[in-house]
């Protein structure tokens, strides 16, 4: 067995395949290339991926040389990022990618400016409600003119639509961290986390990676929540939870004010949905904008 051959062998032990293929080019006379695929557990490699310029594309991370040798060097040497690590470095690349939007976006506000002036100063030499005047000398020109206009201007509309579009994705990414304080959002993926863990359980041995990695997720964010919470009642702030939401109160969901009737471990049942009283919906604590008792919502 060659050191190629061995070095696969050593990988595989740590669940990773590399698969060696060609691309397939959609463009008449554009030559396929090869092309590295890797595949099963990537748990915790996806910033060294990034190091070692691998792409990703429809779920997949590919190669156009032969990362083996380097992920197996990664792999033994440092091994794999803990999930907290992965969302520090997921909330660095959002932050570093805003960046470089929030700076397309004033390019691109700069160019719609640009030809927005262009515009005014061509339209600058036609006298208004000037007509053209077909047979005379100046008919070319002015048509030629009106034309620079019209594609001026349409040019300025289409890079202010850009500019406005970078900018929201900016101000998305942006948002990244702010999302680490946000209740409503961690407890969704601690919904997510738990249905993972509960399908791999099914047929998953304790010591199955993926389970492993699943609970390793689980346990990042019902700490994160356990945090946030525990900050926000050192500042005095009500939390909501079993122990202090009751029957007959009131909550917040959605700006609208409902009454309880209902209280679980994970979620309070209201009625009143969609203004309906006979409307029942059940709500996750960690969704509930505010509460309040019953006293004081008479």
């Amino acid at each position: 067995m060659n050191q190629q051959n061995l070095t696969s062998e050593s990988l595989k032990n740590f669940g990773v395949q590399i698969t060696e293929t060609m691309t397939t080019p959609s463009k008449p006379g554009k030559k396929p290339r090869p092309v590295w695929i890797a595949s099963g557990n990537i748990f915790g490699l996806e910033t060294f991926f990034r190091e070692i310029k691998g792409r990703k594309f429809r779920g997949q991370w590919s190669f156009f040389e032969d990362p083996t040798a380097d992920i197996l060097t990664q792999l033994e040497k440092y091994g794999r990022e803990s999930f907290a690590e992965q969302v520090e470095s997921k909330i660095q690349r959002d932050l570093d990618k805003a960046e470089r939007y929030q700076t397309y976006a004033e390019n691109a506000e700069a160019r719609a400016e640009s030809r927005s002036q262009a515009a005014d100063r061509i339209s600058s030499f036609i006298p208004f409600g000037q007509p053209i005047l077909v047979g005379h000398h100046s008919e070319r020109r002015h048509r030629r003119d009106i034309e620079r206009i019209r594609s001026n201007v349409e040019k300025s509309i289409e890079e202010n639509d850009k500019a406005a579009y970078l900018r929201g994705r900016a101000f998305d990414l942006n948002r990244s961290q702010e999302r680490l304080e946000d209740r409503r959002y961690i407890g969704n993926r601690i919904k997510e986390a738990q249905k993972v863990v509960r399908q791999l359980s099914k047929w998953a041995e304790p010591a199955n990676p993926r389970l492993v990695q699943a609970q390793e997720k689980l346990t990042f964010w019902q700490g994160r929540l356990a945090e946030i919470e525990t900050a926000r009642k050192d500042d005095g702030e009500a939390i909501a939870s079993p122990e202090t939401i009751k029957v007959g109160d009131y909550i917040c969901y959605k700006r609208s004010w409902m009454p309880v009737v209902r209280v679980n471990k994970q979620t309070v049942t209201v009625s009143h949905w969609l203004d309906i009283p006979t409307f029942h919906y059940k709500i996750a604590y960690t969704r509930i904008e505010k509460f309040r008792s019953a006293e004081k919502q008479i």
